[in-house]
């Protein structure tokens, strides 16, 4: 009885263990690499005018892609920005 409970506890960690490394595993995976340029914002800009000028340039990309890449770039939660401010804008090649 007593090494039926430590087996199953046994089991139980390695179980936790895969769960925790494979979360791991796939977040990194999930996790998108970008090359960025700096741009200042100016006076007017918003997320969504930036997210437009760059699919001008690329059409196969979506301005709403675009601009949850902007955010998740500069780990931002909001979509506000400041005249000044610099941001890291994604290269689409």
């Amino acid at each position: 009885m007593k090494n039926l409970k430590k087996m199953i506890k046994n089991i139980l960690f390695i179980l936790v263990l895969i769960f925790l490394f494979k979360t791991v595993i796939s977040y990194q995976l999930a996790k998108t690499e970008y090359q960025t340029y700096n741009y200042t914002v100016n006076a007017n800009d918003t997320l969504w005018n930036i997210a437009s000028n760059i699919c001008s340039k690329n059409r196969d990309i979506y301005i709403r892609k675009v601009i949850t890449d902007i955010k998740e770039i500069n780990n931002m939660s909001e979509s506000v920005i400041y005249e000044g401010q610099t941001i890291m804008l994604p290269i689409y090649n």
